[in-house]
């Protein structure tokens, strides 16, 4: 008898539940509350989550977190050290403008998610009850500075004197054109699965206030053509490059956004950049048959300032070389024509197809020598004897050709030289080349860091094993490329360094991307420092860790993933401790 009691009040229990449930109004997903239209949206999802992750990351790095801060500022405007009815686990939204009118920078709404809207109006000093319109003003009694209103499960929040947009959204929402109906479905995701999600719409943008950025370099512009007039400067060429490319960004990119995705041990991001559909931008993040770097990514080495790795059979690689020609193009002025322009691209673009499939390989540090780095790599090619051909013709290019002429206008004269069959490793032939540049101007600002770079020449080493491409820049690169002769020979490395595959792992399927990076900043430091117009400290902090950073193209956008371990910014903050303290002695 008591035991059929007890399965009565379960099952009446759990009726009770199932129908609280269905009852219940959870907050709606607020990317349905905010208009397509907005220039920008700031997602946080779980506040309390969030600020711990970061907290933990910033554990070590500060003397304190974000978290109280954060949560005092919000007591502050609400008057209540412990605010009553905001679901703190919820997500807040920052956006604007706020819709019915200009794009104001004091037209922005905050959805702040509440678990009881009349306990947030009740339960905080500074928020009034709410008016005809359902408005209450927060802030000091007589001195409101914000106001808000209930939508959706959630206290909207604006500047006073927006109170006719938020009765508007009250009302009726953001209409039909939201910016959940806006985005596609993976960015609709990642808009709810990131901590911190960051969107900038920049064809908006664009169309607002592209005419008045483009005004604004127009007369800078003018202003450098008067100063080269005077010879005072060469920068008129380079600022009309830069106005090229973002016109082309403003014109042709969609949107922008950015996730972030603190732990205890690292910060991660994710960029993705979006072309407007049938743009050339669009078309350039096309998706191909990549298959990925991995099977050369042992070539990478241990301890470098930089490892690097791409399928070269990317469609993207293509395109990014045209509009770098591009770009090289108005930087130089008038000095290459249509004409040289068009063979310029032709080259590239048929050096492109004589690769196919991975390259990998790094960049690493010398300060014993000059240039203070060596590069080596190793790249599949699928056809050697193009390549070769290809090659032949680099010569004419890099001096008198195209090149040379783009070199001329930016002030720097090429020397290219090839010599074919230069040496020989186990039956292998070697191909050398020097390749050296230098001011035409000798007084010129960039002579310095041009001679820091090149030196007499940059010696290169390079020769065809097995379909593959070895190559060798910097101090005994004859030694370098014979090396790589033989692990191609033997099969390749069989594992990745240390460095390489601890930066890989921070980044799930980086090995699978279409470009993935190793960045170590401490040893880029020094590199530059060979570089600076005057000496710098040197330092002797040690550096195990790196900064990971991996691409893909697909769908038209560009995804971009960015892993900064804790390691690495201990270390940063190390060695400009250190640099500090030799500056300030005597």
């Amino acid at each position: 008898m008591t035991q059929s009691r007890r399965l009565k009040k379960t099952l009446v229990l759990s009726a009770l539940c199932v129908l609280g449930l269905a009852m219940a109004s959870p907050a709606a997903d607020p990317m349905t509350m905010v208009p397509s239209g907005s220039l920008f949206c700031v997602r946080i999802n779980n506040l309390d989550g969030a600020l711990g992750q970061i907290d933990m990351f910033l554990t070590g790095l500060l003397p304190f977190g974000v978290s109280m801060p954060v949560k005092a500022q919000l007591g502050q405007f609400l008057g209540s050290t412990q605010p009553q009815g905001v679901n703190m686990a919820g997500g807040f939204v920052l956006f604007g403008p706020l819709p019915g009118g200009d794009p104001d920078p004091s037209r922005i709404g905050l959805l702040v998610p509440v678990s009881n809207y009349q306990q947030f109006v009740s339960g905080n000093p500074n928020v009034g009850q709410p008016n005809a319109q359902g408005i209450s003003q927060i802030g000091p009694e007589g001195a409101p500075m914000l106001a808000a209103v209930e939508v959706g499960g959630y206290a909207l929040v604006s500047t006073i004197g927006n109170e006719e947009a938020l009765t508007t959204l009250k009302a009726s929402g953001a209409g039909s054109s939201t910016l959940a109906s806006a985005l596609d479905a993976a960015e609709l995701k990642q808009s709810g699965s990131a901590p911190v999600w960051i969107y900038a719409n920049v064809e908006l943008a664009g169309q607002l206030f592209g005419p008045m950025l483009q005004a604004k370099i127009e007369e800078a512009k003018q202003g450098m053509q008067a100063m080269e007039a005077e010879g005072q400067g060469a920068m008129a060429n380079n600022i009309e490059a830069s106005a090229a490319m973002l016109d082309t960004l403003m014109k042709e990119a969609k949107y922008l956004s950015i996730s972030l995705s603190p732990s205890v041990d690292r910060i991660g991001a994710s960029f993705v950049l979006a072309g407007v559909p049938g743009s050339g931008m669009a078309q350039m993040f096309q998706g191909g048959s990549s298959s990925g770097a991995g099977k050369l990514l042992g070539y990478m080495q241990d301890g470098a300032a930089v490892n690097f790795a791409a399928s070269m059979d990317s469609p993207l690689w293509k395109k990014l070389n045209e509009a770098s020609i591009d770009m090289m193009s108005k930087a130089g002025g008038e000095g290459a024509g249509a004409d040289d322009i068009a063979s310029l691209k032709k080259m590239v673009a048929d050096t492109m197809d004589a690769f196919g499939g991975a390259m990998a390989g790094s960049l690493s540090v010398d300060m014993n020598s000059k240039p203070p780095f060596r590069v080596t790599y190793v790249a599949d090619v699928k056809d050697p004897a193009k390549f070769s051909q290809l090659m032949d013709q680099a010569t004419e290019f890099m001096t008198s050709g195209s090149v040379g002429k783009l070199f001329e206008q930016m002030g720097m004269q090429c020397k290219f030289d090839l010599k074919k069959n230069a040496s020989t490793h186990a039956g292998v032939p070697i191909d050398a080349v020097t390749f050296a540049m230098k001011a035409t101007k000798a007084d010129a600002p960039e002579a310095q860091a041009i001679s820091a770079v090149y030196g007499d020449g940059l010696d290169i080493q390079m020769a065809t094993v097995n379909n593959q491409l070895v190559y060798a820049l910097g101090p005994d690169a004859q030694t370098a490329v014979e090396k790589l002769i033989d692990q191609v020979k033997a099969g390749g490395p069989k594992a990745v360094s240390g460095e390489a595959k601890t930066a890989l792992a921070m980044i799930p399927g980086a090995d699978r991307s279409d470009f993935f990076m190793s960045l170590n900043v401490l040893h880029l430091m020094k590199i530059a420092s060979a570089f600076a117009p005057m000496p710098m400290p040197q330092t002797d902090i040690p550096s195990q860790s790196s900064i990971a950073v991996a691409g893909n193209a697909s769908g038209g956008k560009m995804t971009v993933d960015l892993a900064v371990p804790k390691q690495h910014v201990q270390e940063i903050m190390a060695i400009v401790m250190q640099m500090q303290q030799q500056q300030m002695q005597p």
